[in-house]
């Protein structure tokens, strides 16, 4: 009997390692000081000699359910390469440093590369006659599926678009981050202007009060008010001289960017609690930050121009709270990305790394920024903090420091 046990089980690890394969591969990785650079990797936890099919990850083309094979064209398979190859160590990071029982037990997720359909809640791939998606990612729930029509029922999927080159004047965004400038420019534009008139009123009074008409000198007049000129030159003239200087196209490879791979697996790790229905600010803030901590660094898809021409995000970035980081629309600023970073600093590394990831069970989807994160946070540092009243001082001084 012993014998027979041994046999099987002799046979079932040959067999499982049979099926465990290997391939080399050029893939975009960072360097050290966080700048892109191709590298050679090896990709493990294959189930094929020939196609990019692994025990955890699939990745086809498009709406196909066959794998991208390795000697499928070479701009297709690096990108499949390098989508593997980061998935893999997102995957690790959740299963392995969080001990995410979860993650751990996620079913095999296919992942399309180049995949331009927008996504059906019921039908899973939108018909091809509406709008294509370019230049963004995206992670989809699991769906039952639509018998009537044959739809089959899908797992939970990576979207990566296809990189378009748009010119900036068709590119649909928000005006964000130039309304914080323009009221920034405001801001020291009425400063100057004040001390513009101070200077002005008090060359005045001392001319008239001194003894002499020659105390009120033209030339001092004409520097004082200069100042004051050019900055209502610059304020007025901002948006066009900005147009004149800016890029003037976009584009996003996303299957191409590290940062961007590891937001989206996150996605799919943290889904037991942040179920994927919508994007809002704290469902994008809590994928940025275990983003950045995959990729050891608080700064997300920059520096990596061939591949995204855009800013990317950045948690030391100082911001103040602004109501419309409530709206979908700018659900994907770094608002909340830059909070939770500064908490994991004031809490410690590893502190930190724990505290969001039991953060997540004490907010949803929906919760919004000021009240129901913040209460979240509150709430897990009576849990997770070494020093509860401690903690929740400092958490709560930085979080006044940026406006809430």
């Amino acid at each position: 009997m012993k014998t027979k046990l041994f046999l099987i089980t002799f046979f079932l690890t040959n067999l499982t390692i049979a099926h465990a394969f290997e391939h080399r591969a050029e893939v975009v990785t960072r360097n050290e000081k966080n700048k892109p650079m191709v590298e050679v990797v090896v990709l493990t936890d294959l189930v094929s000699k020939e196609s990019f099919d692994g025990e955890y990850f699939k990745i086809v083309k498009g709406k196909s359910d066959e794998a991208i094979r390795f000697d499928d064209p070479e701009e297709l398979s690096f990108r499949a390469a390098t989508s593997y190859y980061h998935l893999m160590r997102a995957r690790s990071y959740f299963v392995n440093n969080i001990k995410s029982q979860y993650a751990a037990t996620l079913p095999k997720m296919t992942i399309r590369i180049d995949h331009t359909n927008q996504f059906s809640e019921l039908g899973h791939f939108a018909h091809d006659n509406l709008e294509p998606q370019f230049n963004n990612a995206l992670t989809i729930p699991a769906g039952k599926g639509l018998a009537s029509k044959g739809v089959k029922p899908w797992g939970m999927e990576i979207w990566f678009r296809p990189m378009k080159r748009v010119h900036l004047r068709d590119l649909k965004t928000n005006d964000l981050g130039n309304a914080e400038f323009q009221v920034l420019m405001m801001k020291f534009r009425n400063q100057i202007h004040m001390q513009t008139l101070q200077r002005f009123i008090t060359q005045v009074v001392i001319a008239v009060t001194a003894s002499g008409s020659d105390s009120l000198s033209t030339d001092s007049l004409i520097r004082t008010v200069g100042s004051s000129v050019i900055m209502e030159a610059g304020y007025q003239f901002y948006e066009p001289i900005s147009k004149f200087f800016s890029r003037k196209w976009y584009w996003l490879d996303s299957a191409l960017v590290p940062e961007i791979i590891y937001h989206e697996y996150a996605h799919a790790a943290l889904s037991d609690h942040l179920v994927l229905s919508h994007s809002t600010a704290t469902i994008e803030g809590m994928a940025d930050f275990f983003a950045g901590q995959i990729a050891d660094s608080p700064t997300l898809a920059k520096k990596i121009k061939k591949y995204n021409t855009f800013n990317g995000k950045d948690a030391t970035k100082k911001q103040d709270y602004m109501l419309q980081f409530e709206a979908t629309a700018y659900a994907n600023t770094d608002f909340v990305f830059g909070m939770l970073w500064e908490i994991k600093n004031i809490l410690g590394e590893e502190q930190g790394e724990a505290f969001m990831f039991e953060l997540r069970k004490k907010i949803n989807t929906n919760s919004n920024v000021r009240v129901q994160l913040v209460e979240g946070i509150l709430t897990t540092c009576d849990e997770i903090c070494v020093s509860p009243f401690v903690d929740k001082l400092r958490i709560l001084k930085a979080l006044n420091l940026r406006g809430i």
